[in-house]
């Protein structure tokens, strides 16, 4: 039993550790960036070669998100007045409730094979 557990601790301190590592590459690089960037960071970047501001656009696919948004706008906005409490229990009881709906259909549907 002391085996697993001393295994368990290696486990939890290599992963603490790890994170210290990267919480301290994060705030490292995040106090050499620059506060307020000027000048060449405010650019249009197109590999290298100078792009004019008109002529800079977005993606296609983000195009097809923002009109798949503005179609279910007014059923997004109905769900989230009546359904959004931003209590975590309530979004918990959500969860509990779409997975034992996803469940019951599985075992409806003949289960899994």
């Amino acid at each position: 039993m002391s085996e697993l557990l001393i295994e368990v601790l290696k486990a939890a301190s290599s992963m603490f550790l790890s994170a210290l590592v990267i919480l301290g590459l994060y705030l490292y690089a995040r106090s050499k960036a620059p506060k307020n960037p000027a000048g060449e960071k405010l650019k249009v970047y197109a590999c290298g070669e100078s792009y004019p501001l008109q002529k800079a656009s977005i993606a296609d696919a983000n195009l097809f998100v923002a009109i798949w948004k503005d179609v279910f706008k007014p059923y997004y906005r109905r769900i989230r007045e009546k359904g959004h409490t931003g209590v975590l229990s309530d979004w918990l009881m959500w969860m509990i409730l779409f997975l034992t709906m996803f469940f019951v259909l599985l075992l409806l549907m003949g289960g899994i094979p």
